[in-house]
């Protein structure tokens, strides 16, 4: 009896330490999907999962993985969030590896080192959402280091970038923290092609992003942005962002003017960011029922091409929005789309899409 009561007592002891040894986890991710109509007789679908698994070792160590599943990567129609050209045959997508890191904490630092992603100057406006105008979103391997905290931190990025073989990424960013309500952030970094000289083969961008909350009723983020480009000549490109929202009661108006000037060197310079535009102004005002239910009507100007008024179009996307939970939305839209050039008639569109954050 007493020898089954010690392999009992060992059995426990052992499993109590693989427990204890044995990480936290958690998990995290966005999806985002929507099908939509032209009103042609042509349908589309398109969808973004993005999960993250965290491994938290301790309160100072943790590694995380990450996997996506996009639209973009079907080959035959790849499509993108929101309003995209997916075909609805073209669901069926293969989840893809999308990095991994380790990060921990020490007296002098944190240190995050594997597969680092940065991202500056992200729009609000919601046909841009996953798109930013400092820099578009960006992957490297190597380490990042961070330190200091308050009103004042700073980071630096050291790796390889993603888009080659022979491309290093070097960037930083330090942070200003006013209060909790007021903050200014810098941006700055470049990619440098190793075989290259740095004329024809560095790109080089700065950029600037302040945030203010004044209360519950305005806020405001305005993002300036520079990217120096290679090539035979290099070319200049400055991008100006200014997103305010006034809020009172159950009345709400949200804005966003966006302006790119790039020498007039590109036919569509906003490509080089993934958008359509040059130039554009949105402003939605919306109304919130109760809690679960809201409406807005978007009244947008798009111009593609500054340099042309033969592509400028104003839109009205009149849109209903549903939140049966805190992170659970579901979003009702139609849109009407005028083309101010002669002899090119309006087009419609009408939707439905669905968020989720966890």
């Amino acid at each position: 009896m007493r020898g089954m009561m010690k392999k009992v007592a060992v059995a426990v002891g052992l499993c109590w330490v693989v427990a204890s040894a044995a990480p936290e986890v958690e998990f995290s991710g966005y999806l985002d999907a929507d099908v939509w109509a032209d009103l042609t007789g042509n349908y589309y679908a398109n969808s973004e999962l993005d999960l993250g698994m965290g491994l938290k070792f301790s309160d100072k160590v943790a590694a995380h993985v990450f996997a996506t599943v996009w639209s973009i990567y079907d080959t035959a129609s790849p499509g993108f969030i929101p309003a995209g050209a997916g075909s609805p045959s073209g669901r069926w997508i293969d989840m893809k590896f999308d990095g991994f890191d380790i990060t921990f904490e020490t007296g002098i630092g944190t240190f995050a080192v594997g597969d680092l992603v940065y991202q500056y100057g992200k729009f609000n406006y919601y046909l841009y959402k996953r798109l930013s105008m400092i820099t578009n979103e960006s992957f490297s391997r190597g380490l990042q280091y961070s330190i200091g905290g308050g009103m004042f931190s700073q980071q630096i990025l050291l790796g390889v970038s993603d888009l080659g073989n022979t491309l290093t990424d070097v960037q930083g960013v330090s942070k200003l923290a006013f209060s909790d309500a007021l903050s200014l952030d810098f941006y700055y970094g470049m990619q440098n092609d190793a075989t290259m000289d740095f004329k024809t083969g560095s790109n080089a961008y700065i950029g600037a992003e302040f945030l203010g909350s004044f209360g519950d009723v305005f806020a405001l983020k305005f993002d300036l942005g520079y990217k120096s480009l290679a090539g035979v000549e290099r070319s200049n490109v400055v991008s100006v962002l200014l997103e305010p929202t006034l809020t009172v009661g159950s009345f709400s108006t949200a804005f966003t003017g966006f302006y790119m000037h790039d020498g007039d060197e590109n036919s569509n310079g906003g490509e080089m960011l993934g958008i359509m535009d040059e130039m554009f102004f949105y402003v939605e005002p919306g109304y919130s029922f109760t809690d679960n239910f809201g409406a807005g009507l978007p009244i947008e100007y798009h111009a593609k091409d500054l340099d042309s008024e033969d592509d400028n179009e104003f839109w009205l996307v009149p849109t209903l929005y549903i939140y049966p939970f805190e992170s659970v939305q579901w979003w009702l839209w139609g849109q009407l789309a005028f083309p101010t050039a002669e002899d090119v008639d309006p087009y419609f569109g009408i939707g439905s899409e669905i968020i989720v954050e966890f």
